[in-house]
């Protein structure tokens, strides 16, 4: 760094208190329903520190005095940056909103007022899809989930002893709303489980789906709640959960490992929201599964429309059914090979863990003499 301006830090309010203790730079956290989902973390920690620049989770931002300029970002904590506003030696650079709105709709309405406090709030989407969600305009840049991947897993992608289908999603249910697909997950998987043409991995589905709308109840009542709810499952079995554990194959060790042994895959986003387009299309491409997507409305915006199987073009899961049994050799490699040369091409970068590291390069460079 150039002598004369300030010494810089980053630190990173993680998701979750799981990840704090720097535990947000583990690439192999096994808790994580994915491969190397923290990659891009890793990558951001090197490529800064390789330029003097020390990053670390929220918990060890020391106090004032050391001479050292504090950049701050959040990747969904909330209760934090109201205290560290008023430290002349931190900069609070941005907040993340990574969850969806659906999931953790606390976030959003908490945003009208931390976007006082922030820089910048970066969303994956834009000010007019949330409103509804925030309660009022939104001041905010659209940033793309980093991917751990720049391409394939060859090994996995040249498999050609391949079962028929396959859904990777944990038992989890969001609030009532016309948008949400956890239901339509559920569906879906019956429809499939009646001619056995389906094998479910993730967890929970020994019991009652999770409720995964975050509120104001505490934790314990929430705990209180789940309980109750399997002991009502006992006396009247729901019949969608019946049907998803008559197919279910336990916990997915690897996804890119069990997305490898099957040709497609129910990819379904928990919304169908403008922008929110996860890791789970990326994962079938680098296993060379054709994904089944549903999810983002303008999800060609981003990924072209012969990479992957789009849901919306079907008027019911029969329909859907009879697509996939009629491709033939050709046709599913035809797939198998768009989404490659896509992971090659210039419209997945936004994606690559690269552009992650560049967006965090031009925080530094603007707050870094603040």
């Amino acid at each position: 760094m150039t002598t004369g301006k300030p010494r810089l830090a980053l630190y990173l309010d993680p998701p979750s208190h799981h990840f704090l203790g720097d535990r947000l730079f583990d690439v192999n956290d096994g808790r994580l329903n994915g491969d190397q989902l923290l990659a891009p973390y890793v990558n951001l920690r090197e490529s800064l520190a390789a330029r003097g620049i020390p990053v670390r989770t929220a918990d060890y931002l020391p106090g004032r005095g050391d001479g050292v300029r504090k950049l701050y970002a959040s990747l969904g904590i909330l209760g934090n940056y109201e205290r560290l506003a008023a430290r002349p030696d931190v900069t609070l650079s941005a907040f993340f909103a990574v969850e969806c709105p659906l999931v953790d709709p606390l976030i959003y309405r908490g945003l009208r007022q931390a976007q006082r406090y922030f820089k910048r709030i970066f969303t994956w989407s834009d000010s007019s899809s949330l409103e509804r969600f925030v309660g009022g305009p939104l001041r905010c840049e659209k940033f793309y989930w980093p991917q751990s991947f720049d391409a394939v897993h060859e090994a996995i992608w040249r498999r050609r002893d391949r079962r028929f289908l396959v859904i990777i999603n944990a038992n989890k249910l969001a609030r009532p709303d016309p948008d949400e697909l956890y239901t339509a997950r559920l569906r879906a998987v019956e429809f499939f489980s009646r001619t056995g043409e389906i094998d479910l991995y993730g967890v929970g589905w020994d019991g009652p789906s999770l409720r995964v709308t975050n509120s104001r109840v505490p934790h314990t009542i929430r705990g209180w709640q789940h309980r109750l709810r399997r002991q009502w499952q006992r006396l009247r079995p729901d019949p969608l959960l019946l049907a998803a554990r008559s197919v279910y194959r336990g916990p997915a060790a690897s996804k890119a490992e069990t997305l490898g042994r099957y040709t497609f895959a129910l990819c379904f986003e928990n919304a169908k929201l403008r922008g929110w387009v996860t890791e789970k299309i990326f994962d079938c491409f680098f296993a060379g599964t054709v994904p089944v997507y549903w999810g983002a409305p303008e999800i060609t915006d981003y990924v072209p429309a012969e990479c992957f199987i789009d849901m919306r073009r079907f008027s019911d899961y029969a329909e859907l059914r009879a697509y996939l049994r009629s491709l033939g050799p050709r046709e599913i490699d035809a797939y198998r090979e768009n989404a490659r040369a896509y992971l090659a091409s210039e419209q997945y970068r936004p994606f690559r863990k690269e552009s992650f590291v560049k967006l965090f390069e031009r925080l530094v460079a603007e707050d870094g003499g603040a």
